[in-house]
């Protein structure tokens, strides 16, 4: 295959890849469903793509050895495709349950997966910049033979995806997020959502503000107090690749906003945690949302939001804020 369509089609599927793969933490699971599916074939296409690409490489780097000419293309290409290749390595032992998501001393395969991902982009993205222009001489990209080889690697693409879709089936959802203690209560794991550390409330001095066309503030035992009580039993589907199903109990989120008379004009409500860490939604996204303060009749331990945490079935584990401090809503 043409140096120069190589180097396209594989930065067309790493951008796919990445933009897929964000799109599918950011909407709702039942929406993303096909992204999780387009992500895992994709993978494999870029799998099969580096076999060109590898053959590519070689014979640049023995040309360049041979006549001692260097650039930093080189440098930025070799970073790029140490890092493509951990990810590869990863995603494909992950999909082939080869690895769970507490090998790394508790912290998820999943996340260096992603980060890796994202990171190798403007890597990769630079070399094939750089290398575009020397590439124009390579075959002709339009081609009966390009044409047949793409045609190629799209049917061996779609077949080694079907291959892995048709493994025996392991106990993880379509996101690929695997299985633990589920119904347990608050023994389950508790993933912090970026770099936040577990906060220490007083649950006493903790108040809850609500703002919007009007303004509002309730203690802990003001919410433990309203009516109707709100009991759901749902998945919390964690982007660190683990899944976990619990009773979560609290009070509606929508009754909240409507005691404190904000639920009338609301369009967005944005919920804040006492770290920071911070989501908006669309009301219409809110209606099962329970703002809990117990999950399978245990109040809810610091590490899983104590003293209130957002739940937001049908939504990936970093939309449910834990230690909720602040509702705003427009």
């Amino acid at each position: 295959m043409p140096r120069r369509l190589t180097n396209d089609l594989l930065l067309g599927l790493l951008l796919a890849q990445v933009l897929g793969g964000l799109l599918g933490w950011a909407l709702p699971v039942g929406t993303a469903g096909p992204l999780y599916d387009l992500h895992r074939a994709l993978g494999i296409g870029v799998i099969l793509l580096l076999g060109w690409k590898q053959a590519i490489a070689f014979h640049s780097l023995r040309r360049r050895v041979r006549w001692r000419r260097w650039d930093r293309s080189i440098v930025w290409g070799s970073i790029g495709g140490i890092a493509l290749l951990i990810t590869l390595v990863l995603g494909l032992a992950w999909t082939l349950n080869l690895i769970s998501f507490d090998l790394l001393w508790g912290y998820s395969p999943m996340n260096v997966h992603v980060i890796l991902g994202i990171g190798l982009l403007p890597f990769i993205g630079w070399h094939m910049l750089a290398r575009r222009r020397q590439n124009a001489v390579s075959a002709p990209v339009r081609s009966r033979r390009s044409l047949v080889r793409v045609a190629g690697l799209s049917l061996a693409t779609l077949v080694g995806w079907q291959a892995i879709e048709h493994l025996p089936p392991a106990v993880r959802l379509r996101t690929g997020s695997k299985p633990t203690a589920s119904l347990s209560g608050n023994a389950f794991p508790a993933e912090i959502w970026l770099f936040d550390g577990v906060p220490f409330i007083n649950a006493d001095r903790w108040r809850l503000g609500l703002s919007g066309s009007s303004s509002a503030t309730f203690s802990l035992a003001e919410l433990v107090a309203l009516h109707p009580r709100r009991e759901v039993q749902c998945v919390l589907d964690c982007t660190s690749g683990w899944w976990s199903e619990q009773v979560w109990s609290g009070v509606g989120l929508l009754d909240v906003l409507g005691t404190a008379g904000l639920a009338e004009h609301a369009g967005q409500v944005a919920v804040e945690s006492v770290t920071g860490h911070r989501i908006v939604l669309a009301v219409e996204d809110l209606a099962p949302a329970v703002l809990a303060t117990h999950v399978g009749g245990e109040p809810l331990s610091p590490g899983h939001g104590f003293p209130l945490r957002l739940v937001v079935p049908g939504w990936r584990g970093y939309h449910w804020v834990k230690w909720v401090q602040r509702i705003d809503v427009s």
